[in-house]
C-alpha cells in the first residue's frame, strides 16, 4: 500500500482550482487622455517623436534584490514615470479600467472587492527588457500586478509568466487603435519581459489589491465527496499512530522503509510572505485544497495550521560554462553537505499565531514525499574557492505548507523540537501537578506528562548521553527533575539503563542522578553506576566518573561500600602507568588530563567507600609525580581537604598531609645562598653552534654580558632557547649597526624564585602544620 503521503496527494488530485495564476485579454475602447510632468500630453497610438522627451522625463527603473533596490541595466533596462506624475482622464476611461480590473479579477479566481492602484508608466524603448524576477508587495492587500499595454508600434517585448512547472510567453501588441490588451498576474509569479526589438512600448503598471482583508477568496466547487474520503483516511492514520511501534532501522541507522509520519505537510502552489501567510489569503487551488483539508481534519479530529516551509542548503561548487561578460566561468551548485528543513510563521484557521514553536520536517511526511523536487530557490549564493578550500554554494527555499497531525498527537509533534523545545513543556505540566505525597498518576496532566517524557526518553537522550556529549546541557538536568516531580519509575528505570549503557561526561549531571536514583532498586542504582562508570572511564571521562562516586557515597554513606568495584574499575583507568594505555597512540594519551578536583574527588570519594581502597589510590598518584605533581595537584588538594572538617580527618588525608609537610620540610632546607659569582645554569635543550655559544656564557663566572651579533632568525633562536630553559638572562636589542645585537645580561632570576618559593612554603607548612 502506498504510504499515506501519497494517497492523500492523490486523493486531493481531483480537486479543480480556480482561476488560474495569469489572465489575459484585449478590450476594445477609446484610449485614455494622458498627460506626463515635463512632457505634457501624450498622443496615441504613441508618435515616434514623442519617445525620447518620455525618456527625457522618465528615470531609469531599478529592481529589488532582497531589502536592496538596484539599479542595473544587465537585469532591467527601461523607463519609469511615477504615478503622481501621470494624469489619466477621458470620458471612458474609467469605466474601461473598471471592465480590465473586473476580468482580471475573475481570471485569477478572485471576487469582488479588487481595486487597481497606479503604481507606474514604464516606458520600454527599443533594445530594453526586464529579466526574471518576481514583484514585491508594493501596497497592504496587493496580491496581484496588471499590466494595461497602451497603443503603440513595436515588435518583441512578449511577456513570459512562469509559475510552478508552467509558463506562458503573451504577445500584448494589438494592430489595431482601438484595442487595448492586458494581463494580469499573481505577484508571486516569475516574469520577464524580452527586449523590444524595434519601436517603443508603452505600458501602464498597477497593483491590484484586495479592499476587505477579510474577504474570503473564490469559494471551490462541492467537494463533500473528497473531504469524505480524506476524513476517512486521516483517521485511519491517527489509529495507526495510536498503536505505533519503534520504527525499524538498518545497521547505518537509515530507515528500512518509509515511517509512519506523526505529522503531514501539503506543500502550496503559490508564494506567501510571512506577512501574506493566512487561510483568508490563500490563492486559486491552495483555496480549493485547503477547504477540502480542514473540513476533513475536523472530522478526523485532527489539528491544521498554516506554515512556511523552508529549506537552508549548502554544500560543493563546481565551475560550469563560460560567462563572456564576467569573463569567467559560471559556479554551478554542486553536491549538498548539509541541509536544514524547519517549519515557522505558524497561523490558525482564524489568522492568529498560535505558540508553536519553529521545528523540523522531513522528506516522508510532504505530500507528495518528492515535493520539493520541482521547486525552485528562492535564492543561490555562491563563494568562490579559496587557498584553503574549494568553491561552495549556499540556497534557500521557502514553501507555504498546510500541516496537519491527530489532535491526539499533539505532544509527539512537539517532541520533534527536540529537547530545548520539549522539556520546557514538560515542566509547565510538572508545575501544575500537586506535591509529590498527592500526585495522582490518573489525571490527564500526569498522562500527558508522562506521555511526553517518553517521547523524549525515546528521541533524544540517547543522543544527549555518550561519549560525543561532554558539554552541560541543562535541559538534559532539567528533564531528570521532571521525571522526579512525576515521581515516574517506570521512565526513571528506562532512563538508568541507557545511562548504564552510554555513561556519563559532565559533572554537573551528577546531582539529578542521585536524584532519581532515589525511585529505583538500590541494586539496579550499583549496577548501573559499575556499567556507566566502565563505559565513561574508558573513553577518560574522570572528572565526571570521580564527581558521581564521590556523590553516590556522600548521599548513600550506608551502602557506599557497595561502590568498591566501580572504584576501582576508575583507579585501574587513571593514567601514570602508561603501561595500561600500550593500546592507545601518543598522541591520544597525552590528552588524558587530570587536575586539582579529580584529585580532591577521588581522594574523598574512594575514602566514604573503602578505607583501603583510598590509601592504594594515594600510593598511585605518590607513585607517578611526573604527572600528579606535588607543586600543581597534591598541594593544593592537600590544603582543601585539611581545611575542611568534613575530609581533615579521613585517613588518606592525614597521610597526603604527612607527604606534603615532608616533600616542603626537604625543599625549605635546602641551601639559599644567593650566587657568588656570574656563573649560573647552563644545560640547554639545544646543542647547535649558537646554543653552545650562550651555554659557555652562562657558565663563566667572569662574564655578565654578552653581545650575539646575528641575523634575526639567529637572533630570535637564543631568545627562544632562553625562554624556554628559564636562563636567568635578561635580552635587549642593540640597533646600531647591521645586523643587530642580542645583549644578554645575566641576572638572579633562579635565586629569585627560590626566595619567593621558600616563602610559600614556609606559609603552607604553617597551614598544613594545625593540629587536625
Amino acid at each position: 500500500m502506498p504510504p499515506i503521503t501519497e494517497q492523500l496527494f492523490q486523493l486531493l488530485q481531483g480537486v479543480d482550482c480556480p482561476g488560474n495564476y495569469y489572465t489575459t485579454g484585449i478590450i476594445e475602447t477609446f484610449p485614455p487622455l494622458i498627460e506626463v510632468e515635463g512632457v505634457g500630453r501624450v498622443a496615441l497610438p504613441l508618435l515616434p517623436a514623442q519617445v525620447e522627451p518620455l525618456v527625457a522625463a522618465a528615470e531609469r527603473a531599478p529592481y529589488g534584490r532582497g531589502q536592496e533596490t538596484l539599479v542595473d541595466t544587465q537585469v532591467r533596462r527601461t523607463w519609469q514615470i511615477d504615478a503622481v506624475r501621470i494624469s489619466l482622464g477621458g470620458k471612458h476611461w474609467q469605466a474601461t479600467l473598471n471592465s480590465i480590473v473586473s476580468r482580471a479579477a475573475q481570471g485569477l479566481g478572485v471576487d469582488d472587492g479588487v481595486v487597481a492602484e497606479l503604481y507606474k508608466l514604464l516606458v520600454y524603448d527599443t533594445g530594453s527588457f526586464f529579466i526574471s524576477h518576481r514583484d514585491t508587495e508594493k501596497a497592504p492587500g496587493m496580491f496581484a500586478t496588471l499590466v494595461i499595454v497602451l497603443p503603440s508600434a513595436y515588435s518583441g517585448g512578449e511577456l513570459v509568466v512562469r509559475h510552478q512547472q508552467e509558463e506562458v510567453k503573451l504577445d500584448l501588441r494589438c494592430t489595431d487603435p482601438s484595442e487595448m490588451a492586458f494581463a494580469a498576474f499573481y505577484a508571486d509569479c516569475q516574469h520577464e519581459i524580452l527586449p523590444i526589438t524595434e519601436g517603443c512600448r508603452l505600458t501602464l503598471i498597477y497593483n491590484l489589491v484586495r479592499t476587505n482583508k477579510k474577504l474570503p477568496l473564490p469559494t471551490p466547487p462541492d467537494y463533500r465527496q473528497e473531504q469524505h474520503k480524506v476524513a476517512v483516511l486521516l483517521r485511519q492514520w491517527a489509529e495507526q499512530l495510536a498503536d505505533e511501534q519503534p520504527k525499524p532501522y538498518d545497521d547505518d541507522d537509515t530507515y528500512t522503509e518509509a515511517p509512519l509520519p506523526d505529522k503531514l505537510l501539503y506543500l502550496l502552489e503559490h508564494a506567501y510572505t510571512p506577512a501574506e501567510l493566512s487561510f483568508a489569503a490563500l490563492k486559486n487551488g491552495d483555496a480549493a485544497i485547503a477547504e477540502v483539508l480542514v473540513a476533513a481534519a475536523g472530522q478526523a479530529d485532527c489539528d491544521i495550521y498554516l506554515a512556511l516551509a523552508s529549506i537552508e542548503e549548502s554544500g560543493t561548487a563546481e565551475y560550469g560554462g563560460y560567462d563572456r561578460y564576467r569573463r569567467d566561468y559560471d559556479l554551478e551548485p554542486g553536491e549538498v553537505e548539509d541541509s536544514t528543513e524547519t517549519l515557522g510563521h505558524w497561523r490558525r484557521l482564524d489568522g492568529s499565531e498560535p505558540p508553536l514553536p519553529q521545528m523540523p520536517f522531513a522528506e516522508y511526511e510532504c505530500c507528495p514525499p518528492d515535493a520539493f523536487a520541482d521547486i525552485e530557490p528562492d535564492e543561490v549564493q555562491f563563494e568562490e574557492a579559496t587557498g584553503n578550500a574549494g568553491a561552495s554554494f549556499e540556497r534557500t527555499y521557502h514553501c507555504g505548507a498546510l500541516v496537519i497531525w491527530p489532535h491526539s498527537r499533539y505532544l509527539a509533534v512537539v517532541n520533534q523540537v527536540g529537547l530545548c523545545g520539549a522539556v520546557p513543556i514538560l515542566q509547565e505540566f510538572c508545575q501544575t501537578l500537586p506535591a509529590a505525597g498527592r500526585l495522582d498518576t490518573n489525571t490527564i496532566i500526569w498522562q500527558d506528562a508522562h506521555r511526553l517524557a517518553g517521547y523524549i526518553l525515546r528521541d533524544w537522550i540517547p543522543g544527549t548521553l555518550g561519549e560525543h556529549s561532554r558539554y552541560n546541557d541543562a535541559n538534559l538536568t532539567a528533564f531528570l527533575e521532571c521525571l522526579y516531580c512525576l515521581q515516574d519509575s517506570g521512565h526513571s528505570r528506562q532512563f538508568w539503563l541507557e545511562f548504564a549503557s552510554l555513561g556519563v561526561y559532565h559533572r554537573a549531571y551528577c546531582a539529578s542522578l542521585v536524584q532519581i536514583a532515589r525511585l529505583l532498586p538500590w541494586p539496579d542504582v550499583v549496577d548501573g553506576l559499575t556499567r556507566a562508570i566502565s563505559t565513561s572511564a574508558e573513553h577518560h571521562a574522570l572528572e565526571a566518573c570521580a564527581a558521581l562516586l564521590l556523590n553516590f557515597s556522600q548521599a548513600y554513606p550506608d551502602q557506599a561500600g557497595d561502590l568498591s568495584p566501580a572504584a576501582n574499575i576508575l583507579l585501574q583507568a587513571l593514567p601514570g602507568d602508561i603501561a595500561r594505555f600500550a593500546h592507545l597512540p601518543p598522541w591520544q594519551y597525552a590528552r588524558i588530563t587530570v587536575n586539582e578536583s579529580l584529585v580532591a574527588d577521588l581522594l574523598t570519594g574512594f575514602s566514604a567507600i573503602e578505607t583501603v581502597l583510598a590509601e592504594k589510590l594515594l600510593d598511585y598518584l605518590l607513585a607517578w609525580p611526573e604527572l600528579y605533581k606535588m607543586d600543581g595537584l597534591l598541594i593544593p588538594a592537600a590544603l582543601n581537604l585539611t581545611a575542611t572538617a568534613a575530609t581533615a580527618g579521613l585517613p588518606a588525608i592525614v597521610r597526603l598531609r604527612d607527604e606534603v609537610i615532608a616533600y616542603l620540610q626537604a625543599r625549605v632546607a635546602e641551601d639559599l645562598t644567593p650566587p657568588a659569582d656570574w656563573r649560573r645554569p647552563s644545560q640547554l635543550n639545544c646543542v647547535c653552534a649558537d646554543c653552545i655559544g650562550l651555554s659557555l656564557f652562562l657558565d663563566d663566572p667572569s662574564e655578565a654580558k654578552w653581545r650575539f651579533k646575528a641575523a634575526e632568525n639567529r637572533r630570535q633562536h637564543i631568545a627562544d632557547t632562553v625562554k624556554s630553559n628559564h636562563c636567568d638572562v635578561n635580552l635587549q636589542t642593540g640597533k646600531d649597526g647591521r645586523p643587530y645585537t642580542l645583549i644578554c645580561t645575566k641576572n638572579q632570576a633562579s635565586y629569585q624564585r627560590r626566595v619567593t618559593q621558600r616563602q610559600q612554603d614556609l606559609e603552607t607548612l604553617q597551614t598544613l602544620s594545625v593540629p587536625l
